[in-house]
């Protein structure tokens, strides 16, 4: 066996044993983790390939990936508060839709989390990602539990002009919010929808949970979901980018009688919008009914 691939299988074993904290820990120590990638960078192969995820949620499962840029994916350290609250909140059989899928590692953990009995849309705009996404569902069989809806979810149904960030593999709708400053290469008119749209109009079932991670684009597809919101009442994932999208969070889910909490374990309250970091990861819980 070579020196690389032995360092990779060394980094599979670690991430199988070392508790999620200890991994935290060492991601945060910037001098270890900048020596650990760049020697995971050299023993990686170049581009895309097939691998089989190593820990985390999706532990088991096999993904098309790039291990010199996400190797988070297949170590199965990705957004871990966002892994542990969908073990927490979401239950065999539910409806789940994943707003911003990417490449589809979060719409596989909701399918595996569903099961054969629930269901999971994922929305994505890109068609990079849409190409790489499909595959990664039919890698693992799930494309019988998830469904690819291939548009931006938006304020209403309509085109927008989606602006392409520069790796090509994320972008938002223009008139999102986020950092202002970013460049993007180019920009593509893709299908828009508003969930309350996708519902009401289109006759999809009402989802029980909904996670968001669309850049800044939360600014427009929220209020294109207040009657979903309203009436169906699903619980929210949310990663918000920059004030506004905190501000339209905060106003908008208190109004429909949402409780906002942190993606912690035990979710405790957000006690006001000045609390919020620029990038803040939050649980949406409904409480009271706003129509009554």
């Amino acid at each position: 066996m070579s020196f690389s691939r032995s360092l990779l299988s060394l980094a599979s074993w670690a991430a199988r044993i070392l508790p999620v904290s200890l991994k935290q820990r060492l991601y945060q120590a910037r001098p270890l983790a900048d020596l650990i990638r760049r020697s995971l960078n050299r023993a990686a192969p170049q581009g895309l390939t097939v691998v089989e995820v190593a820990a985390g949620g999706l532990a088991g499962f096999r993904m098309q990936l790039d291990l010199q840029s996400e190797k988070d994916y297949w170590l199965g350290t990705y957004e871990p508060e966002l892994q542990a609250a969908l073990e927490a909140l979401l239950e065999p059989g539910m409806i789940a839709y994943d707003v911003g899928a990417n490449i589809g590692y979060i719409s596989l953990l909701l399918a595996r989390r569903v099961g054969d009995g629930g269901r999971v849309f994922a929305f994505e705009a890109l068609p990079a990602n849409l190409e790489r996404l499909r595959l990664n569902l039919d890698l693992n069989g799930k494309l019988g539990v998830v469904e690819i809806i291939p548009a931006a979810v938006a304020d209403a149904e309509r085109p927008v002009q989606f602006l392409v960030g520069p790796s090509n593999e994320m972008g938002k709708v223009e008139g999102s919010a986020g950092r202002q400053g970013d460049i993007y290469g180019e920009s593509l008119i893709v299908h828009g929808v508003s969930l309350d749209a996708f519902v009401y109009q289109q006759g999809h079932p009402l989802p029980h949970l909904v996670k968001m991670d669309i850049e800044g684009g939360e600014t427009l597809a929220l209020p294109g979901m207040k009657r979903l919101l309203m009436e169906a009442r699903p619980i929210l994932l949310l990663e918000l980018h920059g004030p506004q999208s905190a501000q339209v969070a905060w106003e908008l889910l208190t109004e429909v009688g949402y409780r906002l909490c942190q993606m912690r374990p035990n979710f405790p309250p957000v006690a006001s919008l000045k609390t919020l970091d620029w990038k803040a990861y939050l649980v949406g819980l409904p409480t009271h009914d706003p129509q009554h």
